[in-house]
């Protein structure tokens, strides 16, 4: 079946939101696809986890900004009169807000005035498109201000795609479910000697060595919860949630973000009572690993409790400041106090190669001297 307002088939559509779920193509590329079918000022997608209304996932295209995003995300997702309206409807059951919320209504409601109408937003129609134990995902096609809202004719189209949305999201969700059983990754992170999560980009916990599960057991400021990786302080939950999307493991077209790309980021989970505990993600992509640990891009989070004094670790160094293997076991050794000629030859290898590793590793660090290596290793990187 041809298309309302693009030049893509339908069938094509509805193909590209099973291969997302899949894992074949980023998420944003697929709703993209359904926003410019039916014309829209923007298509969002995300999950809402039950226990406390934190958002677990979003992807979104289309025209907001990506700091409107952000501030969705963070903020006004919490006060959005739609969600609520949406979370007490059948599963697939369609709402139009223009039907419910009138004109009176968006001049006095501070959702409508603080956040959307600014933004440039205007009118949504939506859906219910999964609902488990853990959390409720949501559908929404908007319209932008100066546009009318959905036809009969595109609303029916929108709630084609919803119910195709629907079961790839089901398809996605078990399809996670089975990433926990055994793969050679795993057991290659039940070896490591540090606490180590795997999530997925809506933070699932995929898998956690025995040293994580201690942690999420005994440290408040982490839970495992129906199967989500969750952190109980709300702005602490919103960073880790930015860093996942940071990684771009949905791929950039998935997001509206105004952070950049990067290859790592650091969590700081602050406690008035015991020393920072540091979560710290890097993107794990079937491409770059062999596949050994799935089919799907995933986040290894590194938990590094501050309080726990220890000799300096080449793991934990090349993991918080993207250092290769070998830049890790120099940065440990230079933490240690040893100097470039020592580090030389205790590995058996030519002092210049021991140099141009030093300059690596103050590159990527930041610091000019040793000194201010081992000072840099006492704070940590945080995201701001």
């Amino acid at each position: 079946m041809q298309s309302i307002a693009s030049a893509v088939p339908q069938d094509h559509i509805v193909g590209s939101l099973y291969r997302a779920a899949a894992g074949e193509l980023p998420w944003g590329e697929s709703l993209d696809l359904v926003r410019q079918d039916v014309n829209g000022w923007g298509v969002h997608l995300h999950g809402i986890r039950l226990s406390d209304g934190a958002v677990t996932f979003s992807y979104e295209v289309g025209s907001l900004s990506a700091e409107g995003a952000l501030a969705y995300i963070t903020q006004y997702h919490q006060i959005d009169p739609r969600v609520g309206m949406l979370a007490r409807l059948n599963l697939l059951e369609w709402v139009n807000c223009h039907e419910h919320f009138n004109e009176h209504f968006v001049a006095n409601n501070r959702f409508y005035q603080e956040f959307l109408l600014p933004h440039g937003g205007r009118w949504a129609s939506g859906t219910k498109v999964f609902h488990d134990d853990e959390l409720i995902a949501i559908f929404g096609v908007h319209r932008g201000l100066g546009m009318q809202p959905l036809s009969p004719q595109e609303a029916a189209l929108s709630q084609r795609y919803a119910r195709h949305i629907h079961e790839a999201l089901s398809l996605w969700r078990r399809q996670q479910r089975l990433l926990k059983s055994a793969l050679v990754g795993n057991a290659l992170i039940e070896r490591l000697g540090h606490p180590v999560i795997l999530v997925d980009e809506q933070l699932q916990l995929v898998h956690a060595n025995a040293k994580a599960m201690a942690v999420l057991e005994r440290d408040d400021r982490l839970r495992q919860r129906d199967g989500m990786l969750t952190l109980p302080v709300r702005h602490q939950g919103d960073a880790a949630l930015r860093a996942v999307r940071r990684l771009r493991l949905g791929g950039a077209a998935s997001y509206r973000e105004a952070d950049p790309a990067v290859e790592r980021a650091v969590v700081r989970l602050e406690s008035p009572d015991r020393p920072p505990l540091l979560m710290i993600f890097s993107p794990l992509r079937p491409e770059e690993t062999m596949g050994a640990f799935g089919t799907r891009p995933l986040a290894l989070v590194l938990l590094h409790d501050l309080g726990q004094a220890r000799e300096p670790d080449p793991f934990l160094l090349s993991s918080a400041f993207g250092l290769t293997p070998a830049e890790g076991r120099v940065a440990a050794r230079l933490a240690a106090g040893d100097s470039a000629q020592e580090v030389a030859e205790q590995n058996g290898v030519a002092l210049s190669t021991v140099r141009t590793q030093v300059r690596n590793i103050y590159e990527k660090m930041g610091v000019a001297r040793q000194g201010e290596l081992v000072a840099a290793l006492a704070t940590l990187p945080t995201l701001e």
